[in-house]
């Protein structure tokens, strides 16, 4: 695999969306500092299909409709800043070899997401979820120094 095939790039789980736009989310300044240091440093973010509906879903019932909406927004307007990838039928079928040998009975989109980054060649998350770090990706806490 290419170490720099996923350079510049980290890829944003749903804990960190949700974390972005709500302001009573325990990680809501942390998710906040660490937007504006990614944006700063030219850092794009990857996310997929299945964690945008995970998203819609999570923050409607934790946040409401409107805040979807704005989510929504902040998608649509972030250009080059946040890619939305597809999930492929070969990233479901290496999702499911994680599905099958977890012990701590990760959800399947934490499974395609891992497949995803692999394909991709991504080593880095922005979010919330210890899943990511056991899988043996490296969370984003702030790139500010000092």
């Amino acid at each position: 695999m290419n170490k720099t095939k996923g350079a510049g790039r980290v890829f944003i789980d749903t804990s960190g969306f949700k974390a972005l736009v709500d302001p009573d989310d325990e990680f809501h300044a942390q998710a906040v500092r660490i937007w504006g240091d990614l944006a700063g440093k030219g850092i794009a973010l990857v996310t997929s299909n299945y964690i945008l509906d995970e998203c819609y879903t999570l923050i409607r019932v934790r946040c409401g409709v409107g805040v979807v909406k704005e989510f929504r927004e902040l998608l649509a307007n972030s250009g080059e800043e946040i890619k939305v990838m597809r999930i492929s039928l070969p990233d479901e079928l290496m999702a499911w070899r994680w599905f099958e040998n977890d012990r701590s009975r990760l959800s399947f989109t934490d499974c395609v997401s891992f497949a995803l980054m692999e394909r991709l060649g991504l080593t880095k998350f922005f979010g919330f979820d210890e899943h990511f770090e056991r899988a043996g990706f490296g969370k984003i806490k702030s790139l500010r120094k000092g």
